[in-house]
């Protein structure tokens, strides 16, 4: 089951990918703060793709050196939603959003974020993975690995703060459903026999930021 789960969400954050360039293209380039949404949407789309290429990939040092690369795209790429965050609280028009002080504490929180994500994870991760099948599907996961990380919380709180903020201003309920559902996802443990199932909420968080940056453009 596992296998079809990771592969149709690779398959959807491919053709989300696609729908955020050209959409990029269209409206403010390529040198905006949504870019680094579609960056981590490929980074998904490659997180997810590789678990589901496990099995047909096989135990052993290729499977080993992709899946080190999972981990080192989730501590440099999911901090940067914080930018994502704060350009869509900018374009709310909260006033506190528009000072330049917002932009630099989204960018050290960002950074910060990495830094902190690296040292007390990942370095640690990519040195003891283990081959692990379950429902379907080889893995490599780190020993020891349980629940979100703190890094995950943290943006997942700032995002929640910024969609109750669009919510009050514009009207526009859609991140703070998605990154609700992703808590929810992640807090309560759901009765289906998968490994995957949790990542249908980061896939429906991923999409309601990008609907929420397309409706704050159309407006």
């Amino acid at each position: 089951m596992d296998l079809w789960i990771y592969s149709i969400i690779s398959i959807i954050y491919l053709i989300l990918v696609f729908w955020m360039a050209i959409d990029l293209s269209r409206m403010k380039g390529w040198f905006q703060y949504p870019v680094f949404l579609l960056l981590v949407a490929l980074s998904l789309a490659y997180d997810n793709g590789i678990i589901a290429a496990g099995e047909t990939i096989g135990e052993g040092k290729l499977l080993v050196t992709l899946s080190s690369l999972r981990f080192w795209l989730h501590a440099f790429v999911t901090p940067t939603l914080v930018l994502v965050g704060y350009d869509i609280l900018k374009h709310s028009g909260a006033r506190w959003g528009q000072h330049r002080a917002a932009q630099i504490a989204a960018w050290l929180t960002t950074a910060g974020l990495i830094v902190y994500q690296i040292v007390t994870s990942t370095l640690y991760e990519v040195q003891h993975l283990t081959s692990t099948y379950e429902y379907g599907v080889l893995r490599y996961t780190a020993e020891g690995q349980t629940g979100p990380p703190i890094m995950v919380i943290i943006v997942g709180i700032i995002l929640l703060v910024i969609g109750i903020i669009v919510l009050m201003r514009q009207k526009w309920a859609w991140l703070l459903v998605g990154t609700g559902l992703l808590f929810i996802g992640q807090l309560i443990p759901i009765p289906i026999e998968s490994s995957g199932a949790t990542n249908i909420f980061e896939l429906i968080l991923i999409l309601s930021i990008w609907l929420t940056i397309r409706h704050q453009n159309q407006k």
